[in-house]
């Protein structure tokens, strides 16, 4: 990726849920967009994330379709609206694959950061 300040890698627009896990406890999301580094959650009911907090460390489980999930670690980078963005810090080695065929063009591509 370009070192440049001002761009990140171009987030994908998707379909799918995903299972937030945290202290204990299951929370289900929609994504709404994905990238090569991170994810954009909107959490499905209405409740608040006990106890989360930028920094916290989560465990994702996105289920993209009947054979395709894909279990990641993440750090939470933005809490605001009922949305949660969380930037991925590990991916199982036999998930990556996945994960980049899934991004299928979104894996190299960036895109401006508008501020």
């Amino acid at each position: 990726m370009d070192n440049r300040q001002d761009v990140r890698y171009a987030r994908k627009k998707m379909d799918a849920s995903c299972l937030l896990l945290f202290n204990g406890h299951a929370y289900v999301t929609r994504v709404i967009n994905i990238s090569a580094t991170g994810i954009l959650v909107q959490l499905v009911e209405d409740d608040a994330v006990k106890n989360l907090n930028l920094e916290s460390i989560c465990i994702l489980e996105i289920v993209v379709n009947e054979s395709l999930n894909i279990h990641v670690s993440s750090k939470v980078t933005r809490i605001e609206d009922n949305q949660i963005g969380l930037h991925f810090i590990a991916i199982p080695e036999d998930k990556q694959a996945e994960l980049w065929k899934l991004l299928g063009e979104y894996v190299h591509e960036v895109e401006p950061i508008d501020y």
